[in-house]
């Protein structure tokens, strides 16, 4: 939690980040929103404090939820957030639609237990929340979630290969092997992703990085805090079927699935509750051609031609890398149709395309038409899905050193993890974070 001149005199405003899908506050050294501290002591004197609210990573939404009203109504009992106080809630991707099912659940009356079992009005906590901002939310569904959803042995694949990579780092022969394929991997796809997952594996291990008690302790936790997190992703991976753009048969409906009805007199009661937002949309460049006007078609395993690497154009395409055509490709086919109750653009940062948004235009995560929410202020960006919290560039880790001979635990603080064009900058995300902490403070 990072403060600004937080005076007991002063009426303050709690901005509350929430992360998103596969979300966390901090994995060992790697922080969900990068850079997001930096950007708040920079816009200057305002009575706000900044928390980061850690949440479970793949869990239903509705859960999410849940633990996101715990934690608010513990810090009502616990002083930090003070009668008079303002409560913002800053959203990205899921975050944003655990942020509407909280407020659906806090309109509801009763009370929530905390610390041990003291009530907390429901109402207390809704009285507080002033206003919401949403960055890069679904609030229609993704097609990529319908892709990941129709393959789910794949997906039970790649979490026992992941946990499986956690237990092997603890071995020292096993983590340089790990290290050398990540190494490999990045040179061949020309992406960071396999970067940073080298660097979570090396920061598990005791054997990198300085030697010393701390060392030891900081790997203790970071084999831990990643052994905890797969754990939890293997257990709990409903959040999959709340963010699909087709309505499941089955189970609770999230935020993403409410009828054209429940849209409508959720967005009357956040009139009534004098809830303000603002939303950001962010879109990525087109690796692909599709028809205008027109689903693009879905990417099916079994017919080589809707491959990303086989259907690229080679023009369009050129300074993206691997993973972002990969995901931009599973998420432009699929049964997401254009929103019946939809906001329009109102602004647009870093080169946004001044045209219609297709069905298939995304950020390599999210369908952007299904980003624009329906009241407020809509800003689209040009950028991908995780250039918005901070996620832009490879940024060195300075704070990091090693005995001689020894690897460093980590390489990098933050890395870009969807090379998409054109590039995103320190410029734009400042200026965006400038505009979401001004919008907070009224």
């Amino acid at each position: 939690m990072a403060a600004r001149n937080p005076s007991a005199s002063r009426k303050r405003v709690h901005i509350v980040l929430v992360p998103g899908f596969g979300g966390f506050d901090a994995l060992g050294k790697v922080e969900y929103y990068a850079g997001v501290t930096g950007a708040f002591h920079r816009i200057g004197d305002t009575p706000a404090v900044l928390h980061y609210f850690d949440n479970l990573p793949t869990a239903a939404v509705v859960t999410r939820a849940a633990r996101l009203q715990s934690y608010l109504a513990k810090r009502i009992l616990r002083g930090e957030i003070a009668g008079d106080d303002e409560v913002v809630l800053v959203g990205h991707s899921t975050g944003g639609l655990d942020i509407r099912q909280l407020v659906s659940d806090l309109h509801a009356r009763g009370r929530h237990l905390a610390d041990g079992g003291i009530p907390v009005e429901r109402a207390a906590i809704l009285r507080r929340l002033s206003r919401v901002v949403f960055l890069s939310v679904p609030h229609w569904g993704t097609n990529i979630a319908d892709w990941v959803h129709s393959y789910p042995c794949l997906r039970k694949t790649v979490i026992a290969e992941a946990r499986a990579a956690v237990a092997g780092s603890q071995v020292y022969l096993l983590d340089e092997l790990e290290n050398r394929i990540a190494g490999a991997a990045a040179c061949l796809t020309g992406a960071d992703l396999p970067l940073a997952a080298r660097d979570a594996l090396t920061e598990a291990n005791e054997h990198n990085g300085d030697p010393g008690p701390q060392r030891t302790a900081d790997a203790h936790e970071a084999a831990s805090e990643l052994a905890l997190y797969f754990r939890d992703v293997a257990s709990d991976f409903h959040a999959i079927d709340d963010l699909t753009s087709r309505v499941p048969d089955t189970g609770p409906k999230s935020p993403a699935h409410f009828t054209l009805e429940d849209r409508r007199k959720e967005i009357a009661r956040w009139k009534t509750l004098s809830i303000d937002t603002l939303s950001y949309a962010t879109v990525g460049n087109r690796p692909f051609r599709f028809p205008a006007g027109l689903p693009a078609p879905v990417w099916d395993l079994a017919n080589p031609c809707t491959y990303p690497e086989l259907s690229k154009d080679l023009r369009l395409s050129a300074g993206t890398d691997f993973f972002y055509r990969l995901c931009y490709r599973a998420c432009a086919g699929g049964p997401f149709v254009r929103p019946a109750l939809s906001g329009k653009v109102n602004t647009r940062l870093n080169g946004a395309p001044q045209g219609p948004l297709e069905l298939w235009d995304n950020d390599g995560i999210v369908n952007t038409a299904s980003m624009l929410w329906p009241t407020g202020e809509n800003v689209l960006v040009a950028g991908d899905h995780l250039d918005i919290v901070g996620h832009y560039t490879l940024e060195p880790d300075r704070s990091q050193r090693a005995a001689p001979g020894r690897r460093l635990a980590r390489q990098y603080r933050s890395y870009d993890a969807l090379k998409s064009t054109p590039p995103f900058t320190g410029q734009t995300f400042q200026e965006i974070w400038n505009g979401i902490f001004n919008f907070a403070v009224g």
